[in-house]
This record gives structure tokens, C-alpha cells and sequence, in this order.
């Protein structure tokens, strides 16, 4: 939950030097680029909990310790809370909000026709002509509209769920990251491993499919 508590950190009695303004610059930079390393081992790291599950090993810790040695931004971004939040928006911003853009377009392109207007001239004359003929009548014109909010609604709903399957996937740590469930309580509060547990693969993946949930919701916003 590192993201959340570092939102409700504590105040600090340093005074901020212009060296220390210029490591949380680059704090945030490597941040970014801390956060692009985190996508490629949020999908290994589930991959090798699968694996895990089914195998009884641990390769999770392997790809978890490989990762660390050959992401070079992983220190600077973990020196500054602000590097941190950005690491975290940037590993979730760009698979969850591709996943969400693609899902999103694919449902609009089925249902929104344009299998019509991609058939060249002789498709354009038909649309054409059917949306003429629509708007002759009132009662077609409404229902017309009422089917397009939902068409819309449909497509959002797609691409939030699709882009809370990609935030459980790509995810480097998600138990780092923490949910809302962990602040305020709730089916998304993550389950944690206390010191001297043992490492289980389908508490992981549970925790993964936690965070999706609650970021399928919050994808939207």
C-alpha cells in the first residue's frame, strides 16, 4: 500500500535546498522510466505465479530479483514520494489506458456502422440513405438515439473492464501499490504477507484479480 501511504505521508522538517528540488526532478524522471520496466514484470511476475500455483515453486522471487538488477531507475524513483506516484501512474496509465482505448474503439467500430462506410462509395449512398429515411420519423430518431447511449455505454464499459484486466496484468507490484480497499476496507483489501509467512501463489493472484476489479472502476474516471 506504499502508493496510499505515501499520499497520507507524514510532514517533514527538511528544508528544501535547490539540489533537493532537482532530485525530485530527476526522481520523477526515473520514475517514468522505473514505470515502463514495471509493465514487462507485472506480465512475468503473473506468468511465473501461474506457475507457482501449479508447480509449487517460487519462480515469482527469481523474476521479481532479475527485474530489480536490470532496472537501472528503480532507487532514484523509490528516493522521492513523487517518484513513486509517477513510477505507479505509468505503469498503470499506459497498458490500462491502451486496453481501455482499444476495447472501447472495437466496440464502437461493430456497432456503429461502419462496416457500412468502409464498402466505398456504394456503402456511403447507403448509409446515407438509411439515415434519411430515419430521421423522417420521430419516434425512429429517439430510439435511434437511445440505442447510440447505450452503444456508448457499452463501449465505456468494455474499455474500463478491459483496462482493469490490463492494471492487474501489468502491475509490477501490487501489493506495493495498494488499493482503495486497503484505506477504507472493503472486498478489495488486498491479502498481505506478514513477516514469516509462507508465499502463496493463489493469494497473489487473488490480489491481482482484486486490484483489476477495483481498477476496472476506476479506469473510467
Amino acid at each position: 500500500m506504499a502508493f496510499l501511504e505515501d499520499l497520507q505521508a507524514q510532514k517533514t522538517t527538511e528544508t528544501i535546498t535547490e539540489d533537493n528540488e532537482v532530485g525530485t526532478f530527476q526522481s520523477i524522471m526515473a520514475g517514468v522510466g522505473s514505470g515502463l520496466f514495471k509493465i514487462p514484470e507485472g506480465l512475468f511476475s503473473l506468468g511465473a505465479t501461474l506457475i507457482d500455483l501449479g508447480a509449487d515453486t517460487n519462480q515469482a522471487a527469481e523474476v521479481e530479483e532479475f527485474f530489480a538488477k536490470i532496472n537501472p531507475f528503480d532507487e532514484m524513483a523509490a528516493a522521492t514520494t513523487a517518484g513513486k506516484i509517477t513510477e505507479l501512474i505509468t505503469n498503470l496509465a499506459i497498458p490500462g489506458g491502451a486496453a481501455f482505448k482499444i476495447a472501447n474503439t472495437a466496440v464502437k467500430a461493430s456497432k456503429g456502422g461502419n462496416y457500412l462506410s468502409m464498402s466505398g462509395n456504394a456503402g456511403k449512398n447507403i448509409k446515407n440513405g438509411i439515415e434519411k429515411t430515419l430521421s423522417k420519423r420521430k419516434k425512429i430518431r429517439a430510439f435511434d438515439d437511445s440505442a447510440s447511449k447505450l452503444e456508448k455505454a457499452k463501449a465505456f464499459a468494455a474499455g474500463a473492464g478491459a483496462g482493469g484486466i490490463a492494471e492487474g496484468i501489468f502491475v509490477g507490484d501490487v501489493q506495493d501499490a495498494g488499493t482503495f480497499g486497503d484505506l477504507i476496507g472493503g472486498p478489495t483489501e488486498l491479502e498481505r504477507e506478514l513477516e514469516g509467512d509462507v508465499y502463496d501463489p493463489a493469494k497473489e493472484i487473488l490480489n491481482r484479480i482484486k486490484f483489476g476489479t477495483e481498477g476496472a472502476l476506476f479506469t473510467g474516471a
